[in-house]
């Protein structure tokens, strides 16, 4: 009787340090030459899959009460992400007085441009849309914007918590 062949599970690519961290160096080509902290970076990411909260292009990713939960919970991703893409060169970190800034590293654009599926292609304009409306915000301003988003995600939250199946 022959052995079976060992069954090999595909590698995880979604909700990772890599997928995260292509995310973010196509956020920041895209805020080129701007650098980012880490703190306004978790929000553009979150932010460039759900443009359509802030009345920007439609999301990519669909409307779910848990989003705000969402926001809370990238920190360690992108980070994880950015050390990932900065392994190869494609992003760089770099100390400052306000602490540890983010930019696009120098085959970053070269990189991106590769990527061409019709996902990719959308989330580089949402991007780009992000980086010419929110990424230049001031710290004040981004918060604002967090906080009256998370507000209405409390409220679709409570509103589904109240619906009966």
């Amino acid at each position: 009787m022959a052995a079976a062949a060992p069954t090999r599970s595909r590698p995880r690519i979604f909700n990772t340090a890599f997928e995260s961290g292509v995310r973010s160096l196509i956020l920041l080509t895209a805020c080129f030459p701007l650098s980012v902290g880490l703190r306004r970076l978790v929000v553009l990411d979150h932010l460039v899959v759900h443009t359509g909260d802030i009345d920007g292009p439609e999301s990519l990713h669909p409307s779910e009460s848990s989003r705000g939960a969402e926001l809370l919970v990238r920190r360690g991703l992108v980070n994880s992400g950015l050390a990932l893409m900065g392994t190869r060169g494609l992003v760089v970190r770099s100390a400052t007085s306000e602490g540890f800034r983010y930019r696009a590293g120098e085959e970053a654009g070269t990189f991106i441009d590769l990527l061409r599926s019709d996902y990719s292609v959308a989330l580089k304009e949402r991007a780009d849309w992000l980086a010419s409306e929110v990424a230049t915000l001031s710290d004040g301003e981004i918060d604002d914007l967090v906080r009256s988003r998370m507000d209405l995600w409390d409220t679709e939250f409570q509103a589904d918590q109240g619906a009966t199946s």
